[in-house]
């Protein structure tokens, strides 16, 4: 039962996070197709070039909204507590590889970093001054994004989360990094 449970929440978590809340966006403001323009990802950063700042904070709300809701419906829905870490890695799976726009999608740093935000605010607070060490260090972007996202765990641990809480920090991270891993130069 368990295991079924788990996969109902993997599923629901990976459609939800399949949701291109940037391609909406773009495609009413702007009436064209994101993935055509920028970068071709579908996430805020890329609606912001391609449409401008509100509409990004418009999509950004949107893949957030949209993260957080895959792991609350694991918190009601799922054998506790695995359910959310399994959720939280579909939803961000979903955001970077989503069904509905045959797998183009955005970096996941939106959609995790609510599910952070959710989960453990002091881990999100401490991440934010990461960034920029790893960007110091690599002078790249993408580099700079994939290693902060792999250092969420290890904030997790500190901060005196549960293993679940860290696994789903781990999951996010090895998502974002092999999502960044196209555009490392």
């Amino acid at each position: 039962m368990a295991v079924l449970s788990l996969l109902l929440v993997a599923t629901v978590g990976y459609l939800l996070g399949s949701f291109p809340s940037g391609v909406v966006v773009v495609r009413f403001f702007k009436g064209v197709d994101l993935r055509k323009l920028g970068t071709g990802h579908t996430g805020g950063r890329n609606v912001r070039r391609v449409a401008g700042l509100a509409p990004a904070a418009l999509a950004a709300l949107g893949d957030m909204a949209k993260a957080f809701l895959a792991v609350r419906l694991a918190e009601m829905l799922g054998p506790e507590p695995w359910a959310v870490a399994v959720a939280a890695t579909a939803a961000v799976a979903g955001h970077c590889w989503p069904l509905y726009t045959r797998f183009q999608g955005g970096m996941g740093l939106g959609s995790a970093s609510a599910i952070l935000l959710y989960l453990s605010p002091l881990s999100f607070l401490l991440l934010l001054p990461i960034f920029p060490l790893w960007y110091l260090v690599f002078r790249q972007q993408y580099r700079a994004s994939g290693a902060t996202a792999l250092t969420a765990p290890l904030t997790l641990w500190i901060t005196g989360n549960p293993v679940w809480v860290v696994a789903a920090g781990a999951g996010m991270g090895v998502v974002i990094a092999a999502r960044h891993i196209p555009n490392l130069k």
